[in-house]
């Protein structure tokens, strides 16, 4: 019986001990930076109704969903909708919600690499 008890001491012992180092590792190791897509490359995906959106978006930074539907009336609601969740998808737009209604903001990080607010225009290939 004696036996058994300082076993499980030096069991939980050992354990505290692995569980320390291994806390110490993942406390040393530094986050992973943040990898940016290549904005260029996911650009060129773009389909025309959705850089079209990018575009605008781009000169405006942030647009509410109901000035989308007014600048875009002739492109169906069910589309626009998917269009945009697209480009959210993408990383170039982030959706939020202000004051009760859905507004699309470009991308910080996205808009950082559009230069003097133009737009960035894709090769012609």
């Amino acid at each position: 019986m004696v036996g058994m008890g300082i076993a499980l001491i030096i069991g939980i012992g050992i354990g505290y001990a692995i569980a320390t180092q291994i806390a110490n590792k993942k406390a040393d190791q530094k986050p992973a930076a943040k990898a940016l897509p290549d904005w260029w490359n996911v650009r060129q995906g773009l389909t025309g109704t959705q850089l079209q959106i990018l575009q605008y978006m781009e000169a405006k930074k942030e647009v509410s969903i109901t000035g989308l539907h007014e600048k875009f009336s002739a492109i169906p609601d069910r589309e626009l909708y998917y269009r945009l969740e697209q480009i959210v998808l993408m990383n170039f737009l982030v959706l939020e919600r202000k004051e009760g209604e859905v507004v699309y903001v470009l991308n910080p990080d996205y808009s950082g690499t559009v230069e003097d607010d133009k737009t960035v225009m894709l090769s012609a290939d």
